[in-house]
C-alpha cells in the first residue's frame, strides 16, 4: 500500500471502533429502555430481588403512613395513660410491621404478575409520551401540568385493603401522595429529541461500522489479513472497555444517587439488572473478536494454520455441503446459547451471517489456491515421442 492509503485504512480504522463504542451503547440504550417486554422483565427481576423488594415495600409504607393518620388512630382506641406511646408505636408500625406486610404482599406470584404488567403499559405509555403520540386512556399514567407521573394507589390500596385499612384511605387520600413525577415539563421535549436520536442512531451506526471496516479490510491491499486481525481485536478491546466502564461507572452512580449506606445495595443491584444487557453486549464483543482472531491466526502461514488448510482441502473441493452444514449448524448454537440470545435483531442476525459466509468463502478458496487437486500431474507421451 502506498502511504496515503494506508493512513485512510487506519483511520477508517479507527473510526470505526469508535463508532462501534458508540453503537453498543445506543443498541443496550434502545434494547433496555425503549423494549416495553425488556423493561417488564427488568422489573420483574427487581421484585424477585429481596434487597430491592424491601425498599420497594417500604416505599410503598410510607406512602401509605402519608395518606392514613395511624398516630391519630392510635390516640383514639389507646387508653389515656397509653396514648403518649402512640408515635413510638406508629414509627414501628411504619418501618417494621407494615414493609413487612407489604414485601409478603410483593412475594405473591399473583402480585407480581400484576406488577410486571402494570410496568409494561406504564413503560409502553411513557414511551408513547417520548414519541410524541397521545397517551389515550391509561390508569397509571399521566401528562398533567406537562409532568409525566405514576400512579401508585392502586398499589397502595391494595396494601392497605390487606392490612384492614381501606376505609381510612378514602378519608384521609390526598390528590398527591402515592404519585411519582417521573418527569418534569422541562425534561419532557429533551427526552422526545434523545428518543427519536437513539431510533435513528441505533441501527443506523452498526451497518456504518461494518461498512467501515470492511472497506479498511478491502482498501489493505496486500495486508488484508492483519487488518482482518486488527478487527477482531478492536472488538476484544470494545467489549473489555465496556465491560470495565459498566463496572467502575456502577460504583460512581450508585455514590452520586444514594447518600445512605445502608440504601446503596439495592441500587447497586438496580444498576446491575438494568445493566445487563449491556454486559451481555461486552460479552459477545469479545467472544466474537476472538472468533475473528482466530480465523485470522487460521489464514495465516504458521506450520500448525497450513497443516489445518491441508487437512481442509479435500472437504472443501469434494464436499463443500458438509463444510457449510457445519458452519450453519456452528452459527445456530453461537445464536441459541450466546448472550442477549432472547433479543436477537434480525439485522445483527443478517450481518453476522453474511460476515461469516464471507470468512468461510475466503478461507475456501486460499486452501483451494494453496492445494490444487494434482500439484504435479503427470504427462503422457505420445507413443514415439522421445
Amino acid at each position: 500500500m502506498s502511504k496515503k492509503r494506508g493512513l485512510l485504512v487506519w483511520v477508517l480504522f479507527a473510526l470505526a471502533t469508535i463508532l462501534l463504542f458508540v453503537s453498543s451503547l445506543t443498541v443496550w440504550a434502545k434494547r433496555q429502555l425503549l423494549d416495553d417486554q425488556a423493561w417488564a422483565n427488568s422489573s420483574t427481576q427487581l421484585l424477585a430481588n429481596d434487597q430491592v423488594r424491601g425498599a420497594i415495600a417500604q416505599k410503598l409504607s410510607d406512602a401509605l403512613f402519608q395518606r392514613v393518620d395511624v398516630e391519630a388512630q392510635l390516640r383514639e382506641r389507646l387508653p389515656a395513660q397509653r396514648k403518649g406511646t402512640a408515635a413510638v408505636l406508629t414509627a414501628a408500625l411504619q418501618n417494621t410491621v407494615v414493609p413487612t406486610a407489604a414485601d409478603r404482599l410483593l412475594q405473591r406470584p399473583r402480585v407480581q404478575a400484576l406488577w410486571e404488567n402494570a410496568n409494561k403499559r406504564a413503560h409502553a405509555a411513557v414511551l408513547r409520551v417520548l414519541e410524541g403520540k397521545d397517551l389515550g386512556r391509561n390508569g397509571n399514567i399521566s401528562t398533567a401540568n406537562g409532568e409525566v407521573t405514576l400512579d401508585l394507589r392502586p398499589a397502595i390500596t391494595r396494601l392497605a385493603t390487606r392490612l384492614g385499612l381501606e376505609d381510612k384511605l378514602k378519608a384521609n387520600a390526598d390528590p398527591s401522595a402515592g404519585q411519582l413525577v417521573i418527569m418534569k415539563s422541562s425534561q419532557l421535549k429533551d427526552a422526545q429529541t434523545a428518543v427519536k436520536i437513539l431510533k435513528a442512531l441505533s441501527s443506523l451506526l452498526l451497518i456504518v461500522v461494518v461498512a467501515l471496516y470492511a472497506l479498511a479490510i478491502y482498501l489493505a491491499t496486500g495486508r488484508r489479513r492483519l487488518l482482518l486481525g486488527a478487527t477482531g481485536a478492536s472488538l476484544v478491546f470494545v467489549g473489555l472497555v465496556i465491560a470495565s466502564l459498566r463496572r467502575f461507572l456502577g460504583g460512581a452512580v450508585v455514590d452520586s444517587l444514594v447518600k445512605t449506606e445502608a440504601n446503596k445495595q439495592p441500587v447497586r443491584v438496580i444498576w446491575a439488572i438494568e445493566t445487563s444487557v449491556l454486559r451481555d453486549l461486552a460479552v459477545i464483543l469479545v467472544v466474537y473478536g476472538v472468533l475473528v482472531l482466530v480465523v485470522t491466526v487460521l489464514a495465516g502461514p504458521n506450520r500448525l494454520a497450513v497443516a489445518f488448510r491441508r487437512s481442509l482441502a479435500p472437504t472443501f473441493r469434494h464436499h463443500p455441503i458438509v463444510v457449510w452444514v457445519a458452519a450453519l449448524f456452528f452459527f445456530l448454537i453461537l445464536l441459541a446459547v450466546g448472550p442477549t440470545a432472547g433479543n436477537r435483531q434480525l439485522l445483527g442476525v443478517v450481518l453476522l451471517a453474511a460476515a461469516t459466509a464471507i470468512a468461510i468463502e475466503a478461507l475456501r478458496r486460499q486452501t483451494l489456491r494453496e492445494f490444487p487437486e494434482n500439484p504435479h500431474p503427470v504427462v503422457a507421451k505420445a507413443p514415439g515421442a522421445t
